[in-house]
C-alpha cells in the first residue's frame, strides 16, 4: 500500500468520528433501556425521562452512524441497470447521481438546522431540554455523511484521471 494521502487520513478520522459516536450513542441507549426494565419491573418504580432518552440517543445513533456505513458500503443501492448502459450514460448518470447527493443532503442539513434553531424555546417533555438538541442529528449526521461522501467522490475522481 502507498503512502495515505490527506484526503485519505481526513477519511479515516471522519469514519471513526462516525463510528466512535454510534457506538457511545449505542451504550447509551442500552444501558438507559435496561435501567428503564430495572427500574420498571424490579423497582416497581418508573423514571420518567428513560424512554425520552432512549429514543433521542437512538436517532443520533442512527444519523451519526449514517457515514460510517457510507463509507464501508451498506447504503443499499439498486445498479443492475446502470452497468449495462452505455459507457457515456453511465458517466452522465454518475454525475447527475452525485449532484443530486449533493444537493438533496445539502438541503437536509439546511432545513434541518433550521428547524431546530427555531424551536430552541421548546423543551421536551421529560428532560426538560430544548428540542433542538435532538433536532441537531439531523443536520450533524448528514453533514457527517456528506463529508464522508463528498471526499471518497473525491479521492475515486481523482484516482480515476490517475489511471
Amino acid at each position: 500500500m502507498g503512502k495515505k494521502t490527506a484526503v485519505d487520513l481526513w477519511i479515516t478520522r471522519l469514519e471513526r468520528l462516525s463510528a466512535w459516536s454510534a457506538g457511545a450513542l449505542l451504550v447509551i441507549n442500552v444501558g438507559d433501556i435496561l435501567l428503564g426494565i430495572f427500574c420498571r419491573y424490579v423497582l416497581k418504580s418508573s423514571i420518567i425521562w428513560t424512554e425520552e432518552v432512549a429514543r433521542f440517543s437512538l436517532v443520533w445513533l442512527v444519523l451519526m452512524a449514517a457515514g460510517g456505513a457510507y463509507y464501508h458500503g451498506d447504503h443499499m443501492v439498486i445498479d443492475f441497470v446502470v452497468p449495462r448502459l452505455p459507457r457515456f450514460l453511465q458517466k452522465i448518470i454518475d454525475y447527475f447521481k452525485l449532484a443530486l447527493s449533493i444537493f438533496i443532503l445539502g438541503l437536509m442539513i439546511w432545513l434541518g438546522l433550521m428547524n431546530a434553531v427555531k424551536i430552541w424555546h421548546m423543551k421536551t417533555m421529560a428532560l426538560g431540554i430544548p428540542k433542538t438538541i435532538p433536532l441537531m442529528s439531523v443536520p450533524a449526521g448528514l453533514a457527517l455523511l456528506l463529508a464522508i461522501f463528498l471526499l471518497l467522490q473525491f479521492r475515486s475522481r481523482k484516482a480515476g484521471i490517475s489511471e
